[in-house]
């Protein structure tokens, strides 16, 4: 099995790493393979060019072996359905089992998704929960996986709710931290941005 991890990684940050490094324990994936948004389709699309994130994605990528960068959406261009990507990724690895990882906001709004059951018959969906944000239990109930099932004895078409290490790092407060940057920066950024990205986002002067 191998996860699948989608957005616009606008900037990528430690949260990001973290989450698929919990899942991948957890769920005992073989990798993990970063997805980023050509054109985002449930949310503004991102003022950074996606060629600019698709390069910040590798350089955070790079320490880790078991984490890969997956150029697909970029390179086909147009709106980045969760379906056409699946499809693709499918044809190019007809044996593998895919999870695709999402959070519980994004899940919350699955039946907006293009062809939300083709989805589900490509693959797993590993829905990553945190306090205070509750899943809707009523979205495709009979594919939740339940207690005496285990993922990894099926193909495709399983929920599960994985609740995730808390994290505090945000893409949306990373770029207005670095929009005051002039007055330095804090934890938020440092912290949360691996240095070869900060160093990457200071060099093109992005997101000020």
């Amino acid at each position: 099995m191998i996860g699948l991890l989608g957005g616009t990684f606008n900037p990528v940050h430690a949260g990001h790493l973290s989450l698929a490094k919990s899942v991948l324990n957890a769920y005992k994936l073989e990798q993990v393979e970063f997805i980023p948004s050509y054109q985002s389709v449930h949310r503004n699309q991102p003022d950074v060019a996606a060629e600019l994130r698709r390069d910040m994605l590798a350089l955070a990528l790079q320490p880790h072996t078991q984490f890969c960068l997956n150029h697909l959406e970029i390179e086909r261009r147009g709106p980045s359905y969760t379906v056409d990507t699946l499809q693709q990724i499918k044809q190019q690895k007809p044996g593998i089992t895919l999870c695709w990882l999402l959070g519980v906001d994004a899940f919350n709004d699955f039946l907006s998704w293009k062809n939300p059951q083709g989805i589900l018959r490509l693959a797993h969906l590993i829905v990553c929960t945190r306090p205070g944000h509750d899943p809707k239990k009523n979205i495709f109930p009979e594919h939740h996986l339940s207690l005496d099932e285990q993922l990894s004895d099926f193909t495709a078409g399983k929920i599960v709710f994985y609740e995730m290490p808390p994290n505090a790092c945000s893409s949306t407060a990373i770029r207005a931290q670095l929009k005051r940057a002039s007055h330095g920066l804090d934890t938020s950024v440092t912290e949360c941005l691996p240095q070869s990205v900060l160093k990457f986002i200071q060099q093109h002067q992005l997101y000020e």
